[in-house]
């Protein structure tokens, strides 16, 4: 079963399609019942403020939510960016809408995409759509993953077959085959082994079918350029997904401003760097300050045995010889804050022992 056919077919023209999208999808979980206070405009032009629900929204028909944007990070701000973001994961749980059987959001059909984008454009209104569409896209597909998530941690069994049978209400039979079918597969278990794999080896396996073919002549070609460096370069256990000079980049070219490719949405180039720096630093403090602990293990090793000389020594001694010693030690150490063996008494009879 090849559960990437449906990222490469153009969708059929099924009924689903035209549905008015006038209620949340059976799969979301409740609607909370908490208010955002927004703005609408109707198809006329008009503004209204408004007091609305992430459920209200799916029963516009004739107005849409304006979305306020930072002018500096390109994102959604405010209750409208909130109220967004809440809808979304609504909408991401439509299964007939959006399935779940891809391995990556990038991947998905652009049929599919465009559909969801017209969806949200439906009940949602953007200063310039073409500009926002690919951070809400975006973050579409991040609740996509959720969803996903959510449904694998819900009703996966002991093994393939248990799962297969434990299909949850409302989810196609062919979309819950192949969902499970790719995650019980050897390379999906062996990606998840707590490492953070890095941007090349992400881009392998994301391209690579369950029969060990890939989606593309392109992405092989690159796979097999991405492989060829990995071989060449030992890779640690840093746990580093990206760097600016990795063998992706080698591969692909240097990142565009604003992003980086294949380690999500908040990522920059820039700040990239400045993780990087501060790995570099974080491994250097880390080998100093074991080296420091060494050398203070160490120096606290010879000030005890000096201590304990000391107290021999002046535990063996009569009185006189004994305040004699304290006295040649006290110069001795005067410039040293808080030596281990200022405490140590000098006998005031000259017939005591020191104990």
């Amino acid at each position: 079963m090849d559960f990437m056919d449906s990222e490469t077919q153009p969708p059929d023209d099924s009924p689903h399609l035209e549905t008015s999208f006038n209620a949340p999808p059976p799969l979301a979980p409740e609607c909370k019942s908490f208010k955002w206070k927004i703005q609408v405009i109707d198809s006329e032009g008009s503004v209204e403020g408004k007091m609305v629900t992430s459920k209200d929204v799916w029963k516009l028909q004739s107005s849409k939510v304006i979305v306020h944007f930072d002018e500096n990070s390109s994102q959604p701000i405010g209750d409208s960016g909130g109220l967004l973001g809440s809808w979304l994961g609504q909408l991401s749980n439509d299964v007939n809408l959006l399935p779940i059987n891809y391995s990556d959001w990038r991947m998905v059909n652009i049929h599919t995409k465009r559909k969801a984008w017209d969806v949200i454009q439906s009940k949602f209104w953007f200063d310039d759509p073409t500009m926002r569409k690919g951070y809400v896209m975006s973050a579409l597909g991040s609740r996509c993953k959720d969803v996903k998530l959510r449904l694998w941690k819900e009703h996966k069994r002991n093994d393939q077959l248990q799962t297969l049978q434990n299909r949850p209400n409302n989810v196609p039979e062919e979309q819950w085959e192949h969902f499970v079918h790719m995650r019980f597969t050897e390379k999906w278990k062996t990606i998840r082994t707590g490492k953070t794999p890095c941007r090349a080896e992400f881009f392998i396996e994301t391209r690579t079918k369950p029969d060990g073919s890939f989606v593309c002549e392109e992405a092989k070609t690159r796979a097999e350029a991405l492989t060829t460096l990995l071989n060449q370069n030992s890779h640690g256990t840093s746990n580093v997904a990206a760097t600016l000079d990795d063998e992706f980049a080698q591969v692909f070219g240097p990142e565009r401003p604003g992003r980086v490719r294949c380690v999500g949405r908040g990522p920059t180039p820039s700040k990239l760097v400045r993780r990087c720096t501060a790995t570099r630093q974080e491994v250097d403090n880390s080998e100093m300050v074991v080296a420091l602990q060494t050398q203070v293990k160490e120096l606290s090793n010879q000030v005890k045995g000096m201590s304990t000389f000391i107290q021999q020594i002046i535990g063996t001694s009569t009185g006189e010889q004994a305040r004699a010693w304290a006295a040649s030690f006290a110069v001795a150490f005067a410039n040293i804050p808080n030596p281990p063996f200022a405490n140590i008494p000098t006998p005031s009879n000259p017939n005591q022992e020191m104990q």
